[in-house]
């Protein structure tokens, strides 16, 4: 990388980090830290440095040390020198919604949102863009064919949700949205092709259960290929191994005899 590549690239990440990561559609903690691979899928989309791949960023930062920015490396975080950004703009305060807002998902989850609704997960923060451009860009970071929930955020408001402003394009919110907030797309075809497989697959397998199994006293579920052994297996296996043992003592009588000849 040449002088003026470097130059390019920060001005751009100084930018993204440190001055408008929501017109990005990015989330930072409250002191700017930013995870480096939501950098890099943010760096694609540019198209500016088509040569960057999430272990070049990486080094980037490691190597070069660019004065302007930070990274824990093992944590897989970036931000902007603390002086570099642009004060108030990781502070998300609390704002009401418009009335619909929307959240990409990935189209295995979409029975699962179907049945529970969607929330952080683990992460801080649920994102909801205020367009579907904006989250089909969100979700392609994720997956190249994203599906769209609609999400009625006006109502859940109104019910005591709270969502943060982030951003033109971008609302946070860290609680939990139940189904009955939400107006889903029809279902993929592979993913209702693959439930059906599923409940199939459940079916044939509670048809053909192994001996013994229905004097189980636990709920415990059996896993496909377990062997559940039968009061009558054991008393087979007893009696084999008893026929063994006196077949044993028969041919070391024998030898025992012919020894002493």
């Amino acid at each position: 990388m040449d002088k003026k590549q470097q130059k390019r690239l920060n001005k751009l990440l100084l930018n993204i980090l440190g001055k408008n990561p929501a017109e990005f559609l990015l989330v930072g903690d409250k002191e700017g830290w930013i995870r480096l691979k939501d950098l890099h899928k943010v760096l694609s989309e540019e198209k500016m440095l088509p040569f960057l791949t999430p272990s070049s960023l990486k080094q980037y930062f490691c190597l070069y040390r660019p004065g302007q920015f930070e990274i824990r490396e093992k944590e897989g975080l970036v931000r902007a020198r603390p002086e570099s950004i642009r004060p108030g703009i990781f502070d998300y305060p609390p704002k009401e919604p418009p009335p619909f807002l929307f959240c990409p998902i990935r189209p295995k989850a979409y029975f699962s949102v179907e049945k529970r609704g969607i929330g952080p997960q683990g992460k801080t923060w649920l994102c909801l863009c205020a367009s579907r451009d904006a989250a089909r860009v969100v979700g392609r970071r994720f997956h190249h064919t994203p599906l769209i929930i609609k999400v009625l955020s006006r109502r859940a408001f109104n019910q005591g949700h709270i969502f943060h402003y982030a951003g033109s394009e971008l609302y946070l919110t860290k609680e939990w949205l139940e189904p009955v907030w939400l107006k889903l797309p029809p279902a993929p075809k592979k993913s209702l092709e693959m439930e059906q497989e599923k409940t199939e697959k459940n079916k044939k397998e509670k048809k053909v259960m192994p001996s013994g199994s229905e004097e189980r006293d636990d709920d415990t579920p059996i896993l496909p290929g377990s062997f559940m052994p039968s009061l009558d297996y054991f008393q087979e296996f007893v009696a084999e191994k008893g026929k063994r043992a006196r077949r044993r003592a028969k041919k070391e009588k024998i030898k025992g005899k012919r020894k002493k000849r």
